[in-house]
């Protein structure tokens, strides 16, 4: 957040578009005090640039832009500029400037046009280091130390302290990066562990992306406390004898929703969602609270979660748990019988949870094996009757449906992956997700008539460039997408629909969610693409993202005092939850797709269906079927094993392909063409 002083200096350079000195700015600025000062905090956040001798000047004036950097393994980048305008700018490996993945940097532009693939660049500061810490293979060449960092947009042979930590050869690492002006260094930390062992492969992720580790001693003290008198609340509802039920994976222990449904008696329904109640027990400026801004969200990797607030509350007192008193918020939302929504109301209660549900038992019930509960059965055919209207609104209003792709790995006995199985997508899974983005839109609202202070969850159109992109592409694998510009939501859906049950869909999916813009959080309601929404933000769980819990902050402040109070900015922390979020996300995908190489490192020689992702001049990009991975099958490898080859090798067409090598610590895949068998290795 800008002072004025600093906003006033910036808007002068912004609007002359010239380069000014002291002198020049104090004369067209009296009435600003610090103007030095003013100058030096636009410097520090690459707002403005030294223009030659004592002179200054906008980015923009001086042929400059600002941006992430993401390195490739060659050592070339490319860096993204912010939105709304954001632009591609191309770095050759020797224009780097000593910038590592993820570092903000300012760049110059050396066109003054763009090319095909954006701009040429050089960098010419870097604004803000992305990481402090980096984990690696420790190699010794003589009497020195260098570090292979696991991360392959990392370059490698990195001089290595290893002070009086005691290493060897070969063994991972994490360590503290030491930033030169152009030049990096580290220095060991700590022994991770072996590179074959997939706890450590997953601790190195964690260090490379500086994930955080336990909770603080006095965050878990207060924690304690607050479970014993968690904040009083004056107008809380009691619906302790209303009918409420939790449905969740089967191995859940964070039950953060809870669901009930009556009839209107003139026809219609009454949903009900009840969110557990964080804010009674992280209150704005607590020790949990400030944690749990720092953490953002829980983040899930294959053998671990690590929460965003500690389990004595995920796990326990705010858990929905059955026959237990809880701290709720509910949304009432009533609908008509064609499920059009009529009214809703959103207040603080305290629920009694009847019945904990599992996604299959559920699924076996709505699928018309009913339950020994009368009752259970009675609301079910409600639910299920309300969902079906609500598939049916959300269709007819255009929103994006991409279905799921996800897998989960599988554990031995001895914690080594054993294999992958996929994430469901039933109609039990679609209904909860039905109900809480009915929730979440009508909370949205809810926080627009108070003009609340929170987070919106937005997602703004595809970018024409990347509409066509993806128009081009998904011609290739025999599939259209009608429209000139930005896509209609219901467009892409139906190309993914028509790609649902062939070896296609993963790619169209993949394809479809890489042409559209990231969802963000914003305090500016600009609507949601994806949905199809004008309203819309998360609010359904509180114990896994920090969004949520700022909701539920805001609405308890509303109802105790009307005015909520935060000391925060809310668009710093909007940018801060968004970072956070894209870290778990990558985080999550860099370790399911390391476990799948590690599984796949024991089944050389196993034979697989792929689906052609990509053809080039080298060889074939495989995307493998029943593993969450890609592997590249060699040209040299078509020509040597031509009898196994299929006459098909355009993209989208399936392969059967064999294990040829499998690496973590290279982060590759070799496959070779291989015949179709009996049955394959689907690790299911």
């Amino acid at each position: 957040m800008l002072k004025s002083n600093a906003r006033s200096v910036l808007d002068l350079l912004s609007s002359t578009g010239e380069r000014l000195n002291i002198q020049a700015i104090n004369s067209r600025l009296p009435e600003v005090a610090d103007k030095t000062g003013a100058l030096e905090a636009l410097l520090e956040q690459g707002l403005i640039w030294r223009a030659g001798k004592s002179r200054y000047a906008t980015l923009k004036t001086l042929g400059m832009e600002v941006g992430a950097i993401r390195m490739h393994s060659d050592g070339s980048a490319v860096v993204f500029t912010g939105e709304p305008d954001s632009i591609r700018v191309v770095l050759e490996k020797g224009d780097t400037g000593g910038a590592l993945d993820g570092d903000t940097v300012i760049v110059r532009l050396l066109d003054p046009v763009p090319h095909s693939s954006g701009y040429n660049g050089r960098v010419v500061d870097v604004l803000k280091r992305f990481r402090t810490r980096i984990a690696g293979i420790a190699r010794k060449h003589g009497d020195r130390w260098f570090l292979d960092p696991l991360d392959p947009k990392v370059k490698g042979n990195i001089p290595l302290d290893p002070g009086d930590n005691t290493i060897r050869q070969g063994d991972l690492i994490g360590c503290l990066i030491e930033y030169g002006k152009s030049s990096v260094k580290v220095s060991a930390l700590s022994s991770i562990g072996s590179p074959d062992s997939p706890s450590a492969l997953i601790d190195s992720v964690c260090t490379d992306m500086e994930l955080p580790g336990e909770f603080p001693e006095d965050v878990l003290r207060e924690s304690d406390s607050v479970c014993i008198s968690p904040a009083a609340h004056s107008s809380r509802k009691d619906l302790r004898d209303i009918y409420t039920l939790t449905i969740d994976p089967v191995d859940a222990r964070d039950f953060d929703d809870a669901i009930s449904i009556d009839p209107l008696p003139e026809g219609g329904y009454r949903l009900g969602v009840h969110i557990a109640d964080v804010s009674a027990y992280a209150l704005p400026g607590s020790l949990v609270d400030n944690e749990a801004m720092k953490r953002g969200t829980s983040v899930y990797l294959p053998d671990r979660v690590i929460p965003m607030i500690p389990e004595i509350l995920s796990n326990g007192a705010c858990s929905l748990q059955p026959g237990e008193d809880r701290l709720t918020k509910t949304v009432f939302i009533n609908y008509d019988s064609r499920g059009k929504r009529l009214d809703f109301s959103v207040f603080s209660s305290q629920i009694k949870s009847r019945k904990r549900l599992n996604y299959a038992e559920a699924f076996a019930i709505l699928s018309g094996e009913p339950s020994s509960d009368q009752e259970l059965n009675r609301k079910f055919k409600l639910f299920a009757d309300l969902n079906k209207l609500l598939d049916t609104v959300r269709e007819s209003r255009g929103a994006v449906d991409l279905g799921a792709s996800e897998f989960r790995a599988e554990f031995d006995g001895s914690g080594y992956p054993s294999g992958f199985s996929r994430v469901s997508d039933d109609v039990s899974h679609r209904m909860i997700e039905n109900f809480m983005v009915e929730a979440n839109s009508a909370v949205a609202e809810f926080c627009m008539w108070l003009e609340l202070d929170v987070l919106f969850r937005v997602h703004g159109d595809p970018a024409p460039e990347a509409s066509e992109k993806l128009r081009r592409t998904l011609s290739i694998y025999g599939f259209n997408v009608p429209g000139q510009m930005s896509p209609r939501a219901s467009s892409l859906s139906k190309a993914v629909k028509e790609a649902e049950g062939t070896p296609l869909y993963p790619i169209v999916r993949d394809a479809v969610l890489r042409s559209m813009k990231k969802a963000v959080y914003s305090p500016e309601n600009s609507g949601h693409y994806g949905l199809a929404l004008r309203n819309y933000m998360h609010f359904t769980s509180p114990i896994r993202r920090y969004p949520d819990l700022i909701v539920h902050q805001a609405i308890t402040a509303y109802e105790e005092a009307g005015v909520p109070v935060r000391s925060e900015s809310i668009s710093e922390l909007a940018i801060s939850c968004s970072q956070l979020e894209r870290r778990a996300a990558a985080a999550e995908r860099t370790t399911t797709e390391l476990m799948a190489l590690l599984l796949l490192s024991r089944k050389i020689g196993g034979v697989f269906r792929g689906v052609i992702r990509d053809k080039t001049d080298f060889g074939l990009f495989i995307r493998l079927l029943e593993v969450p991975v890609e592997g590249l099958l060699h040209v040299s490898a078509l020509k040597k094993y031509s009898h196994f080859v299929p006459p098909d090798l355009s993209p989208g067409a399936e392969i059967f392909v064999s294990v040829e090598k499998s690496d973590p610590i290279e982060r590759k895949l070799s496959l070779l063409p291989a015949e179709a068998p009996e049955e394959t290795d689907d690790l299911q």
